[in-house]
């Protein structure tokens, strides 16, 4: 039903008219005057909605869903002109509805259809969803004094129809699997919807239930009796009459996550999959406090430390939203040897107020180093009497005039026509500290760059005029001249010719190390490479886009 204000203009303005001329009876000071009293008094305009409380319906969508009636004003006289302003809003959305009814009808209707189209279009709705309706009614007063609008106002909780909703208010493991009595998982404090949970689960059937608003519904699979998988599985909203169920066959600690976002259930052993936002250390070895271990740039399966631990009880938290539900504990049950230096598997187990009797022992205190394959599922754990150690090379250091010169290798610059031989203050031309590569704390004779794309300048063989596009080796001082370097298997000779060796991404490649003709050997770094892996042990290379 639709209301004009302007429908009757010409009967208003006559109206006006009189009302002006009694205006000009009273004085200026009575026109500011607000008879807040008098009009407080007279207030008698009520709404009445039909119903506190509407849910839509779809099959019937021309049969009418609410009605809201009001009653007239005061009638302050001849004198007043009474405008009626009828607005509807929603909680949660700046939109509005504002008509003005002068023909005296006090009422509007909607029916299923309109509502729904009105909820979910105007005001941006959601389907499946409860909405609270702001009604108000407000009559205002012009005439010879200022008197205070009359306001009715109710509220009316609808319910839209259509396609459910992916949200919450409660969620629970539900079925055979769990037993009589479901078990309300929590979100995360980071992501309130994703939902994660730990427990022993038995062989049987298992469906999430779902409570929200005045609904219960499900998260189900597509079809009936879907075995779990180890990957994440789609998952629908449904009513929960005709929820679907996951079947678990072995009875074991699974990790369950639920994602509302992507609408994905995940249930896998809690042994096989480990998924973890951080890595920590805890126990009595590390002094009472988590310890991060850090991933390391050249795999990210792998987590390494390295530093001062106390003799004591040692596991591994795995942090994943915001808990530390699970630890990183030995396989072996009871056995709590470090095995020292040597890779060994491990397995995972509830955290809980600790790990109980799996643990850890280290034996003394001293610089250890720790190295998490998570790949691999192992453990290697580097006493200080085992530890690995950086890599020493010998050469002629002219700068500082020594010879044979010992240098331990802990950091590894690149150097050559890449960059166009930009330097940082301080250092000489080709030498940045960008593009300085980082020892590996799982293995100090492996460094990495895992950074912006590296520059490709040109530079040309000042004996043999070659021009080449990209070219660095690299250098473990930043001298630029008679240093120990890794260079390529390129073809160059000092005095006479300089060798470069054009590399794709993902490749490996051979260095050459020394203070010979390699020195003047160079990879010409790939288009896009922002990692590079240098492996001085294994004496290899890898350039590659990650």
């Amino acid at each position: 039903m639709k209301t004009h204000l302007i429908d009757n203009m010409a009967k208003r303005c006559l109206k006006v008219a009189a009302v002006m001329l009694a205006v000009g009876a009273f004085t200026a000071c009575d026109d500011d005057d607000i008879d807040n009293t008098y009009s407080r008094n007279l207030s008698v305009i009520r709404l009445e909605p039909s119903s506190e409380y509407v849910v839509l319906d779809e099959s019937n969508p021309d049969a009418v869903a609410l009605t809201l009636e009001w009653n007239a004003a005061h009638d302050y006289g001849y004198d007043y002109i009474t405008t009626y302003q009828y607005e509807l809003g929603v909680d949660g959305s700046t939109a509005a509805v504002k008509e003005y009814e002068d023909d005296g009808i006090f009422r509007r209707q909607y029916t299923n259809r309109e509502l729904q189209e009105l909820l979910t279009g105007r005001f941006g709705q959601l389907t499946s969803t409860l909405c609270t309706l702001n009604l108000s009614v407000t009559a205002s007063f012009e005439g010879p004094r200022v008197v205070v609008p009359d306001i009715a106002t109710a509220k009316v909780l609808v319910k839209t129809y259509g396609p459910k909703q992916y949200l919450a208010d409660h969620l629970y493991i539900g079925g055979s699997a769990v037993g009589d009595k479901p078990i309300e998982l929590v979100s995360s404090a980071a992501n309130p919807l994703v939902y994660t949970w730990n427990g022993k689960l038995s062989a049987g059937s298992v469906n999430f239930p779902v409570s929200y608003a005045d609904e219960s519904n499900a998260l189900s699979p597509l079809r009936a009796d879907c075995p779990i998988e180890s990957d994440e599985m789609e998952a629908v909203m449904v009513d929960a009459s005709e929820a679907h169920s996951w079947i678990i066959t072995e009875e074991e600690n699974y990790r369950v996550t639920v994602n509302l976002i992507n609408h994905t259930v995940k249930i896998v052993p809690a042994g096989s999959v480990i998924e973890l936002d951080r890595l920590l250390m805890a126990g009595s070895a590390t002094g009472g406090a988590d310890i991060e271990v850090a991933r390391t740039l050249e795999n990210d399966q792998l987590y390494a430390w390295r530093g001062q631990l106390q003799a004591g009880k040692l596991y591994l938290p795995i942090e994943f939203n915001d808990a530390t539900a699970i630890s990183i504990v030995p396989k072996e049950a009871g056995d709590h040897d470090i095995h020292d230096g040597q890779a060994h598997d491990f397995t995972q187990t509830a955290t809980e107020s600790g790990v109980g009797a799996s643990y850890w022992e280290i034996p003394a205190a001293g610089i250890y180093r720790v190295v998490v394959d998570l790949e691999n599922r192992t453990v290697t754990i580097y006493s200080p009497d085992t530890d690995l150690k950086n890599k020493v090379v010998s050469y002629n250091n002219t700068v500082d005039g020594i010879n044979p010169y010992y240098q331990e290798v802990t950091e590894l610059w690149m150097w050559g026509g890449f960059n166009d031989a930009a330097h940082d203050a301080g250092l000489k031309a080709g030498f940045e500290e960008k593009y300085k590569l980082k020892q590996s704390l799982a293995n100090p004779n492996v460094f990495v760059y895992h950074g912006s794309v590296i520059p490709r300048g040109t530079s040309t063989d000042d004996w043999s005029k070659v021009t080449a596009t990209g070219a660095l080796n690299f250098l473990v001082s930043s001298i630029e001249n008679n240093v120990y370097a890794f260079g390529s298997t390129a073809d160059a000779k000092r005095n006479s010719k300089r060798g470069y060796l054009s590399v794709s991404n993902g490749e490996m490649q051979t260095l050459v190390a020394g203070q010979s003709d390699n020195r003047y050997a160079y990879f010409c770094v790939p288009e896009n490479c922002n990692y590079v892996c240098v492996d001085i042990e294994k004496l290899t290379v890898i350039f590659d886009y990650k």
